[in-house]
């Protein structure tokens, strides 16, 4: 009788122990785990200040009521092509998936010198479907594209490769070829709690993207998604801030989640050279059908020849 009181005791204090463990090992890890950002309005201000960082962006803005949004990437129809068929100058193509719109220009359509960027909408618009679904991105330079990103919920897709409008720029400032990816109706997943600008600022000073003597030019607001489906199935896009940081003469792009606080580089180049070109719009341009392989051919050429000073060295 005695040895099973022991044994009961035994037991009874072996689980304690346990749990006493257990509750350690939860305390040890989120010791371990990176901080939450923890900075007001006054802090961050002291440290801007002390690190000669300059705000010019207004930051004082009403953060939207936004939510993570979810979609699946459109599929475009022989009648949509029929469509853009029909507009004089132009000869149209869908990847065989249907994902992916491919626009030859006839005759190249130029750009004026003195063309404002939000000019640039209008002078395009004829030519393209659902163009009041997309507003101005980025003209990068060194592919010589110009890139727009489709709308949802009122506010921007940055940076993703499955709604996005892409204009291919030769030398003479003309456009000679456009390729149109689009997402579907969008489905929200719940309200989220969002940190305010100032927030987001503090993030990139925390993690270094935000250095001394640098100046905080802009700040937007969209939508931005963190994994990029391998299947093109649903993408998740979280609501996010673009933030424009200033160095001298150059100025870098930040994509910070609103949420969460997940940071992301504005890459531009190498994403475009990479994930969009290489893995995803050369893939399905090299398996156009023969009635479009002179379109398709084309503009594999003209990918190839911007991207090839920017391709990754193999290892």
């Amino acid at each position: 009788m005695q040895w099973s009181h022991i044994k009961t005791l035994f037991i009874l204090s072996f689980l304690v122990l346990n749990i006493y463990l257990l509750f350690q090992f939860i305390d040890k890890q989120q010791d371990m785990d990176i901080p939450e950002l923890e900075v007001n309005d006054l802090n961050l201000d002291e440290q801007l200040d002390q690190e000669n960082i300059t705000v010019s962006a207004d930051t004082d803005f009403e953060v939207p009521e936004l939510s993570y949004i979810s979609s699946t990437q459109k599929e475009f129809t022989q009648t949509e092509i029929r469509e853009l068929n029909d507009i004089d100058d132009i000869d149209a193509a869908k990847s065989v998936d249907n994902k992916l719109l491919t626009v030859e220009f006839s005759s190249p359509l130029e750009i004026p010198e003195n063309l404002e960027r939000g000019d640039l909408s209008d002078l395009v618009s004829p030519y393209v479907l659902n163009t009041s679904e997309f507003s101005f991105g980025t003209w990068n330079h060194d592919l010589n594209i110009i890139v727009f990103y489709q709308n949802k919920e009122g506010y921007p897709l940055y940076l993703n490769q499955h709604a996005m409008l892409t204009f291919y720029v030769n030398d003479d400032r003309e456009i000679t070829h456009y390729t149109q990816t689009m997402v579907g109706d969008a489905s929200t997943q719940g309200s989220t709690s969002l940190n305010t600008p100032k927030i987001a600022i503090g993030t990139l000073l925390q993690n270094r993207f935000l250095n001394a003597e640098e100046e905080v030019t802009n700040v937007t607001y969209g939508y931005y998604s963190r994994i990029d489906e391998e299947g093109e199935g649903t993408q998740v896009f979280a609501p996010t801030y673009k933030i424009t940081v200033a160095e001298e003469d150059e100025e870098n792009d930040y994509f910070v989640n609103a949420a969460e606080s997940f940071t992301y580089p504005g890459n531009y180049t190498e994403y475009f050279t990479t994930k969009m070109f290489e893995e995803n719009y050369l893939q399905k341009l090299y398996s156009m059908s023969e009635d479009d392989e002179e379109i398709a051919d084309d503009l594999i050429s003209i990918i190839e020849d911007k991207i090839e000073p920017y391709r990754s060295e193999p290892e």
